[in-house]
C-alpha cells in the first residue's frame, strides 16, 4: 500500500494546511512529487535527497544546520569551479 501525502498530512487544521503548504513548496523546489516524501525513493538521486532533508532535520542547533549548509555550498562551488 502505498501512503500519500494526503492520506498523511490532511489540511484539517492551520497547523497542518502549512504543513502541507511547505511541503508543496519544497517539492515543487526540488521537481519532484509530494508523495516521494511517503514512499520508498524510486532513483539514486531522490533518495539522496531525501536523506539530506532528513539530515537537515536531524541537526540538534542551528549552528549544525548553518554548517550544513555552508559545507554544502562550499562543495556545489567547488564541483563548479572544477568543471570550468
Amino acid at each position: 500500500m502505498t501512503v500519500t501525502a494526503t492520506a498523511t498530512i490532511r489540511p484539517e487544521t492551520p497547523a497542518r494546511r502549512a504543513v502541507n503548504a511547505k511541503l508543496s513548496r519544497i517539492a515543487a523546489v526540488v521537481g519532484v512529487p509530494i508523495d516521494a516524501f511517503f514512499t520508498e525513493p524510486t532513483s539514486v538521486p531522490q533518495a539522496g535527497l531525501i536523506e539530506l532533508i532528513r539530515l537537515w532535520d536531524a541537526a540538534p542547533t542551528e549552528t549544525v544546520r548553518a554548517e550544513i549548509l555552508a559545507g554544502t555550498r562550499a562543495l556545489v562551488a567547488e564541483a563548479a569551479d572544477r568543471s570550468r
